[in-house]
């Protein structure tokens, strides 16, 4: 076959229509078939592989100053007083159990595929409806917040430490207006592969609460610092800078304003029309797309909000075994936190990759860059998890130093090296679903895998080993489960089917 057929293969299975009758959808499958086949050669790979790297670095960045974030603030307290750390500590776990209720990322599938249906005013819609739903679940989190104290007091807490817990969490509650903001902004623009603002303003953050956490905090160099109380303010006001730098680079660019001129039947934005602010409400965010917004964005939510719980539930069953082995799982907890950062940031640029090409309507593309991007995830993957393996005494050093919590560590290296190994692979396998809309499904198959696998496999395992070689054992077993399960949903998955959905979502 020569090129001037291949290209003439390619153009028709691109152009045309993805779902008509059964027949016309065998026939279209097979001739998709043949032209993947076709254009499989090694340049379009690698340009797959290049462009995934491309999207994938800045989303690293982004997520080593989030991390980096969090670890100075834990360094800090840390330095300040065994106490602050504990009643940061207490905030935190707390306020997890309601905050990841705003934390489910599907502005990006919606957006991304929006854009590549060519719909941009539609995306920006929907960046203002997600602002409208996290709004009002966000007032519901923030009354939450607010009883940090009395409820741990309730749990048995000493009173001082729930009450600096308690100040803790009260400081927090103004950060979740700009948290909330940066997030879906940062969604809306990476899911238009727009980078540059979210790894800038992340990385200006870091520096500011680095800096002024050593003047604030700890008073360095220039005497007493103000301690703990200082502590959550600090990082609140970087907070709202890096969320104000973000609008700001997004309204002066006048993307707040665009329109998609491929839709003439959406007259265009303008702020400087009264009448249009009405019209905001009143027509572009209907009912309808309310619904499209929600139907994605819960059950994402709620697979966040059990994953978090399961482990709450695996931690309190370590915490019975003793205080060394529930010290060492969530110091371990960390490390199985830092090589997601690599993992998940591949799976991001995947994710992005899949969603922009199935609202194109470029459904075997859409599979090109899914196996693209597993392929190079399960590479990183097998050799993180080799060098965790051989050097595990030197990760866990990064925690402790006492010769009693190594030598257990590399006592369960194994399966915590299984652990490691399925917790990523699964989460990266679960980016493909997730960009086609199957946020359903995704709940559906964690809350079986976690609930009905992993959590019974813990309390089996400790009842008859009682030790941390069997929690991980039984994590390990849960997160396999996971990864099956995931692996046939993504595999099952009809690609031309979901581009559909996605178009039609994308109003096109």
């Amino acid at each position: 076959m020569d090129d001037t057929d291949n290209n003439e293969i390619q153009l028709h299975t691109e152009n045309t229509p993805l779902i008509s009758t059964p027949a016309q959808v065998d026939d279209d499958e097979e001739k998709g078939n043949k032209t993947l086949d076709d254009n499989n050669d090694t340049s379009s790979i690698l340009e797959d592989i290049l462009d995934t790297f491309y999207l994938a670095v800045p989303i690293f960045i982004s997520r080593v100053s989030y991390v980096g974030m969090k670890t100075t603030d834990t360094a800090l307290l840390g330095h300040v007083s065994g106490h602050a750390l504990s009643a940061a500590a207490l905030s935190d776990l707390y306020t997890m159990c309601t905050g990841v209720l705003i934390q489910g990322r599907v502005l990006g599938i919606i957006v991304g595929q929006a854009i590549g249906a060519g719909n941009k005013q539609l995306a920006l819609v929907y960046l203002r409806i997600s602002f409208l739903i996290l709004g009002v679940l966000s007032i519901f989190v923030m009354i939450s917040w607010s009883f940090t104290e009395q409820i741990w007091i309730w749990l048995g807490q000493d009173s001082d430490i729930a009450k600096d817990a308690g100040y803790y969490s009260m400081i927090f509650i103004l950060s979740i207006p700009p948290r909330l903001g940066f997030s879906q902004l940062s969604q809306y623009l990476s899911a238009q592969r727009i980078m540059k603002p979210e790894v800038y303003t992340s990385l200006i953050a870091l520096l500011c609460n680095l800096i002024l956490g050593f003047v604030l905090v700890l008073g360095i160099p220039f005497g007493n610092g103000y301690g703990f109380k200082s502590c959550p303010i600090v990082t609140v006001v970087v907070i709202w800078c890096q969320c104000i730098i973000l609008f700001s680079y997004w309204i002066k660019s006048g993307d707040n304003t665009a329109s998609d001129s491929s839709s003439p039947s959406q007259a265009p934005y303008s702020p400087n029309k009264p009448s249009q602010w009405i019209s905001i409400w009143t027509e572009q965010i209907t009912m309808e797309r309310i619904r499209t917004y929600t139907d994605l964005y819960f059950p994402a939510a709620l697979a966040i909000s059990s994953d978090f719980w399961r482990m709450g539930v695996i931690g309190a069953i370590a915490a019975r075994l003793g205080e060394t082995e529930v010290g060492l799982f969530n110091a371990s907890y960390r490390i199985l936190w830092i090589t997601l950062i690599f993992i998940g940031s591949l799976s991001g640029a995947s994710g992005i990759k899949i969603a922009l090409r199935l609202g194109k309507g470029k459904a075997l593309k859409a599979r090109q860059a899914a196996a693209v991007g597993l392929a190079l995830q399960l590479l990183f993957l097998l050799t993180l998890s080799l060098i965790v393996y051989c050097n595990i005494r030197m990760f866990g050093q990064l925690f402790t130093n006492d010769e009693s919590y190594l030598d257990l560590f590399e006592e369960c290296r194994l399966p915590f090296t299984c652990v490691l190994f399925f917790m990523n692979l699964s989460v990266g396998i679960e980016t493909i679903p997730i960009s086609m809309g199957q946020t359903g499904n995704v709940f559906y198959a964690g809350f079986v895998a976690s609930w009905f696998g992993q959590v019974p496999f813990v309390i089996l395992l400790v009842h008859l080993w009682q030790d941390l070689y069997a929690i991980y054992t039984g994590v390990a077993v849960g997160y396999c489960i996971l990864t099956i399960i995931y692996g046939w949903l993504a595999y099952s998955s009809d690609f031309v089917k979901y581009s559909d959905m996605a178009r039609k979502r994308a109003e096109q």
